[in-house]
């Protein structure tokens, strides 16, 4: 990862990004990820996405101002080389967004993981797995987690229209 890179799409914005804390982000704050996200080139995002986990969480989140093929097949490549819950629920939702149905056999790979390693998102990944109209062969979803991945989709909604 370049320094310009990282100063540019990681750091300011990565700690108020990651995990879930997205949901509480500030208009200014997903104003500045849109802004980012949309200077970022679909080179960028994909160095994002194959750089340690700070890197993942923010090329998640830009990944959604991207159409290119190329960055949606490296935002499965990252959740499947996901190993928690700091940076697995942006790439969750990154991936329900942009490809729906077509995320679904890499959520149940992710979920089967989390399962026998207990990374912490399970419920959250089963809740996306039944968001797009599957079922999980491991674990369940709740409540909280099904309020927490609208509430996710609806961020990344947000800087995928930038509405």
């Amino acid at each position: 990862m370049t320094d310009d890179r990282s100063a540019r799409l990681v750091a300011p914005f990565y700690l108020k990004m990651m995990g879930f804390n997205a949901v509480d982000a500030d208009e200014n704050l997903l104003a500045s990820v849109l802004g980012a996200s949309t200077q970022a080139t679909a080179e960028d995002v994909i160095a994002l996405l194959r750089d340690p986990w700070r890197s993942t969480v923010m090329g998640a989140w830009i990944s959604l101002a991207h159409s290119d093929d190329r960055v949606t097949g490296e935002v499965l490549a990252a959740l499947d080389r996901s190993h928690g819950s700091l940076d697995s629920p942006p790439l969750v939702t990154a991936a329900i967004v942009l490809t729906a149905s077509k995320a679904l056999p890499g959520l149940a790979q992710y979920a089967q993981r989390d399962a026998a390693s207990n990374w912490g998102a399970l419920p959250f990944v089963v809740a996306a797995i039944e968001y797009l109209g599957g079922t999980s062969a491991v674990g369940q979803s709740d409540e909280p987690s099904r309020e927490m991945l609208t509430a996710m989709v609806g961020v990344a909604n947000r800087l995928r229209t930038g509405a």
